[in-house]
């Protein structure tokens, strides 16, 4: 989730790289252990809650998914207008949206999902210039580490499985 967005964050913020080729090496870096710890999960324990009342593993995989396409959104608008943009709902409402939309839809569909906004956010991140990752105080770069690297690292835990 965005770090720029909530004054309090549960995981410490790694140093971010500062152009887009750092970016990507650090994120797919990033991406291919996640996506790893995601295919270690026995597809019965995807529906399962994360202790009590929480989400299942298939919800925060939905949620992950969601933040990779909120990012994508938003770096286009600042690609466009040079402007940092700023997230139109709270968080939390986002975060519930996406796991109510995660209700009903396969394992399969998660993952497509999950991939292919990962496909997407990754391309454009390919297109920001060394000005645009740094402009306004490194705003696109603390979006991309927030909603991605450092939002993978959040939910890690969340993809063991006890023996």
């Amino acid at each position: 989730m965005d770090e720029q967005q909530s004054p309090v964050t549960e995981r410490a913020p790694t140093k971010r790289p500062t152009t887009a080729p750092e970016t990507l090496e650090r994120l797919d870096e990033a991406w291919r252990q996640f996506r790893r710890a995601v295919d270690s999960v026995p597809g019965e324990h995807l529906d399962l809650h994360l202790g009590e009342g929480g989400w299942t593993r298939k919800q925060m995989l939905a949620h992950i998914a969601v933040w990779h396409d909120l990012t994508s959104q938003r770096l286009n608008s600042f690609m466009q207008t040079g402007q940092a943009a700023v997230l139109t709902d709270d968080e939390d409402v986002i975060n519930a949206r996406s796991a109510r939309a995660a209700e009903g839809r396969t394992a399969g569909e998660i993952m497509q999902h999950i991939d292919d906004s990962y496909r997407r956010l990754y391309r454009l991140i390919g297109r920001l210039s060394n000005a645009q990752m740094e402009a306004h105080d490194g705003w696109a770069a603390a979006v991309i580490a927030g909603n991605t690297y450092d939002h993978y690292r959040e939910h890690r835990a969340d993809l063991e499985v006890a023996p």
